[in-house]
């Protein structure tokens, strides 16, 4: 029986000194290991705050372009619409004014009148207007646009004083 006491007695002894190696390891690791994790964290943060700062101030830099690039876009249309108050106060404003003031009157003098003639002064408005701005330059396409219409209709009417014309040549 004195055997087993002494292997019982070893393997106690045995298994103190395991626990005191490994307790005494892990408690150094982690020692260790806390600093490096925590330096390497620090220096994640001030790399990803630089990455951060570098953006915004990227975006700043893009934003103050079409903050600039706006500005720019809006001093012209200032320079644009001045130029034209300044054409509208010189005259051709008044004859324009003149030509609104009108239009509104034969505007009001159709509303009074019965639907047959009204379509027909319609119409006949509708005529001028194409040949007017045919005397403007513009060209079939641009007609038909200004004047919400489709393209065949403006070739129609134009067709038709071309017939009408001739009509009256041989006459």
């Amino acid at each position: 029986m004195d055997v087993v006491y002494l292997i019982l007695i070893g393997v106690g002894v045995l298994s103190m000194v395991i626990a005191l190696f490994i307790k005494a390891k892990p408690a150094g690791d982690f020692d260790t290991m806390l600093p490096t994790h925590r330096t390497t964290d620090k220096a994640e943060l001030e790399k990803a705050l630089q990455h951060m700062g570098r953006q915004i101030k990227q975006e700043k830099d893009w934003m103050q372009k079409q903050l600039d690039q706006s500005h720019e876009e809006l001093l012209i249309e200032v320079k644009d619409l001045r130029q034209r108050l300044e054409q509208l106060e010189n005259g051709r404003g008044v004859q324009q004014i003149q030509q609104v003031r009108e239009n509104v009157q034969h505007e009001a003098a159709i509303e009074k009148l019965d639907p047959k003639e009204e379509d027909v002064l319609v119409l006949r408005e509708r005529y001028r207007r194409v040949f007017e701005l045919q005397r403007e330059g513009l060209s079939l396409d641009e007609i038909a646009k200004r004047l919400g219409a489709g393209r065949g209709e403006i070739d129609l009417i134009f067709a038709l004083a071309a017939k009408n014309e001739r009509g009256m040549a041989d006459a």
